[in-house]
């Protein structure tokens, strides 16, 4: 048992070796602390803000309200539910024998019937969706098609069994919302029309009911202790059928509409549904998101017991994902006020790595799992196989990380992370001879590197090979709303390459084949016209309309995506075309390849070819994105969630850690290590430094060395940057006689252990012997030279003068800037010993 930030709870550790993921391998279990209810207020409180809108927290286990903000909206206005009815469709339709836990179903993207349309606004998906996907997702393809199928008396029988259309009777004053069952309609079990209206309460009670296994109690705002549960009725729901819809709950969180809260970087697990609902009562559109705090983290069968607080967002004039980043602010807020810190104390060996991606090799047809700078590697060597410069291949290094951590479980429900085509990034296992240098090195220069966006959220990129002259915005190609970064910008460079220009000739007969083969584009029997009917910002064909025995609308990358995956992926490079037709074929005349969105590669390498920074690059194609370090935690490292008083003061975190770490000494060392560090590695560690003394002090005669050094190997990337404020992409630094080093870890997956221990031993005796009057080009120089780090530096026949190397050391605005400014030192230091001779050097930096 253990006692901290003045909260009670027991921390039981089980692992489970049969399982097959290393979520299922590590079930850590840790109690939820007994939240105030006045704790809960005031998190509810400080998430909601200013914003208009109600948050409901509830005992799910007996439906006593703990906390409300704006009352009155909470009961006594009700608004359409949008996507958040989908769970109740969903039961409905495997009431029915609609659906089961095995149906599959492509989604293609907009869904039609009669005058309703509504297009799917989240990820495009190659592979067939089940239920719980669909639920996840929140995908209206899938909902609308079992829709068109479902009998609406079936469905409005389940929405009257939890309470909808009825006062829960949590006050006087409650509206009793609507559900009006005549005139069935496809679009209200989408709950997009006003056939259904709901209060929050409502919404909040029903979905309890559900996650309560059938028990709908009477809610009503009362202190636990003159509290009595009202069980109204019980409902009966089959089991599979609740197992499998609480499975899209969790996906909604983990990878799906509600993701980008962060609910995953919580000590406890969170489930959930987004709803986004159209106009109501004079306002635009509605945000809502249900969620329900579990007891546990990696909980996989959810029991009533397992429930801990069930919480309802609702904003006006929002949308769903933005509902759930408040639910994530309002976790966050409770779990870690008064300074409480979650622990968990799982041994470090056990933690899974989080930056291990499995990828599924699709022609291979099986999955391996590599680390997250290998993934890269293998990205850049398929995406960016004949790029030559190197700034652009560190751009899209950035990106495809970026884009990497942003989409982590992107084909979770498959078993693994990532396949190895362009659905996610192509990726090869081996690198090509003739750019393998170049990736190694763009990789290396930008490892840790990601962009974010103004919350300081991972930000959501894309990337293509040509845009033609100006790229498009996210809205313009998938209908998604778009981010300031993804905006339309003006590429001048890309027209200088290969495709800013192309011309395809397509027979009439060969492209109503490809169009009949996706009803989205189907024109029937005969095809007599394509016009392009909106075209978005960058001249792109946004929507066009395909006119034969049948009318068909769709966007112009669909229309391309369509046509080229049954007659070849370059027929149409992109939706940036002309289309006339000629007799019997159809011309499209376009510039540019791919969709248009994000990095443009062609572009890139043109920026970079005239002189350009990657940084230089990113901001012109992201404008708006911020480059920062994704300091990333690594294979063995204890991951604890901490309150926000201790994030704001980590020296306090990191002195309290480094007090209980053990210390191993030699004749000239004395070695601060994690506990978990092997003793060969501490033994490597003392046997590197005192070769690299003996070496040093025979280079140096007479001059007498320090007697002793600390040696600081840090637990984690987090503690190393606090510790030297350098930032994570940095191996080692020197601090007076200590030496700062990353995890033993990460320096030896990148092959830079002894030369790191060589180098930062030369820093603190050089800095010793002259007092630190040893101008900084002339030490990183000798420090590179006695390391033998000169293999990572590039030569150049031209020596630079020692002022501006001095200059740029003390300039550098980037990793890749230093690493410029670290190969100049080592330039004048290399032709300086071909000069005078080693020993002259060492005298030198001595003498000054």
């Amino acid at each position: 048992m253990k006692v901290v930030g003045g909260i009670l709870f027991a921390t039981i550790l089980l692992l489970c070796f049969s399982c097959s993921t290393p979520e299922e391998r590590l079930l850590i279990t840790i109690k939820v602390p007994a939240f105030s209810d006045d704790a809960i207020q005031r998190a509810a409180a400080s998430a909601l803000g200013e914003r208009e809108g109600t948050i409901i927290v509830m005992n799910p286990r007996d439906a006593r309200i703990r906390a409300v903000i704006n009352p009155r909206l909470a009961f006594e206005q009700s608004f359409p539910p949008g996507s958040a009815i989908k769970p109740f469709t969903a039961l409905t339709a495997l009431r029915s024998g609609l659906v089961d836990n095995v149906t599959r179903m492509q989604c293609k993207t907009t869904f039609q019937h009669e005058d309703f349309q509504i297009i799917c606004s989240h990820p495009r998906v190659n592979n067939s969706l089940k239920l719980h996907h669909a639920l996840a997702y929140s995908c209206n393809y899938f909902f609308g098609t079992i829709a068109e199928r479902m009998n609406g008396a079936a469905f409005f029988s389940t929405l009257n069994s939890f309470g909808f259309g009825e006062k829960t009777g949590v006050n006087a004053n409650e509206n009793s919302g609507e559900l009006k069952q005549s005139d069935w309609k496809i679009s209200t079990a989408l709950g997009n029309n006003e056939k259904i209206i709901v209060t929050p309460i409502q919404l909040l009670n029903a979905f309890t009911a559900f996650v309560n296994e059938g028990h709908l109690f009477k809610p009503h705002i009362s202190d636990a202790r003159n509290y009595t549960a009202t069980e109204i009725k019980s409902i009966s729901i089959n089991p599979a059928h609740r197992t499998e819809i609480i499975e899209g709950l969790k996906g909604c969180t983990e990878f799906g509409t509600g993701a980008e809260a962060g609910f995953n970087k919580l000590p406890y697990d969170v489930i959930g549904k987004t709803g986004t609902s159209g106009a109501s009562n004079g306002f635009r559109t509605q945000g809502w998101f249900v969620s329900f705090l579990l007891n546990k983290k990696f909980v996989k069968n959810i029991t009533p017991e397992e429930l801990n607080l069930g919480v309802i967002v609702f904003l006006k004039r929002s949308h769903g994902s933005e509902a759930a980043k408040v639910a994530g602010d309002f976790y966050r807020n409770l779990i870690y006020s008064n300074s409480q810190k979650v622990i968990t104390e799982t041994p470090q060996s056990a933690l899974p790595n989080p930056h291990s991606i499995s990828v599924h090799l699709v022609r291979e047809n099986s999955t391996v799992t590599i680390d997250l700078e290998d993934y890269i590697r293998g990205v850049l060597a398929a995406e960016s196989s004949v790029e030559t410069e190197l700034e652009a291949l560190q751009a899209q290094a950035i990106v495809s990380r970026t884009f990497a951590l942003k989409n982590l479980k992107r084909h979770g429900k498959d078993g693994y992370d990532f396949c190895s085509l362009t659905h996610c990034q192509r990726y090869v296992k081996e690198i090509a001879e003739h750019n393998k240098a170049l990736i190694l090195q763009a990789s290396e220069a930008t490892d840790g590197q990601i962009l974010q966006d103004d919350r300081k959220q991972t930000a959501d990129v894309y990337f293509h090979a040509a845009c033609g002259g100006m790229t498009t915005n996210l809205e313009a190609v998938w209908g998604a709303p778009s981010p300031s970064y993804l905006r339309s910008v003006k590429d001048d460079y890309c027209t200088t390459m290969s495709h800013k220009s192309w011309q395809q000739y397509i027979p009439i007969k060969d492209l109503v084949r490809a169009l009949q083969s996706d009803e989205r584009s189907n024109p029937g029997s005969q095809l007599e016209n394509i016009v392009i009917t909106k075209r978005d910002s960058s001249g792109r064909a946004e929507f066009l309309t395909i006119e034969g025995a049948r009318r068909k609308q769709l966007r112009g990358w669909e229309f391309s995506l369509i046509v080229n995956r049954v007659l070849g992926w370059n027929i149409l490079k992109s939706s940036r075309f002309e289309i006339s037709r000629q007799s019997n074929s159809f011309l499209f005349r376009g510039s540019g390849f791919g969709h248009g969105l994000g990095l443009c590669q062609e572009g890139a390498h043109v920026m970079a070819r005239r002189g350009m920074k990657a940084e230089e690059i990113l901001s012109h194609f992201l404008p708006g994105a911020k480059l920062n370090w994704e300091r990333p935690h690594l294979a063995g490292e204890a991951v604890a969630s901490e309150s926000p008083a201790m994030q704001s003061n980590p020296d306090v975190r990191l002195a309290s850690r480094m007090q209980a770490l053990p210390v191993i000494s030699s004749e000239h060392f004395k070695l601060t290590a994690p506990a978990n560090l092997q003793s060969k590695d501490t033994t490597e560690i003392l046997r590197v430094l005192e070769s690299a003394h003996n070496d040093l002090q025979r280079r140096l005669q007479p001059t007498s060395i320090i007697n002793l050094t600390n040696v600081i190997v840090h637990q984690s990337t987090g503690d190393f940057v606090v510790a030297t404020g350098l930032p994570a992409q940095a191996a080692g630094a020197t601090r007076g006689n200590t030496i700062h080093l990353q995890p033993i870890a990460a320096l030896r997956k990148r092959g830079i252990l002894p030369t790191t221990l060589r180098h930062e031993f030369a820093h603190a005796v050089m800095e010793a012997v002259t007092n630190k009057k040893i101008p900084r080009w002339l030490l990183e120089g000798l420090a590179i030279h006695f390391a033998g780090e000169a293999k990572f530096y590039a030569s150049s026949k031209v020596k630079p003068a020692p002022e501006e190397v001095e200059k740029k050391l003390t300039s550098a605005q980037s990793a890749a800037e230093m690493k410029d400014a670290y190969a100049s030192a080592y330039q004048i230091i290399h032709q300086l010993v071909r000069e005078k001779g080693e020993a002259n050097v060492w005298k030198l930096a001595l003498n000054r």
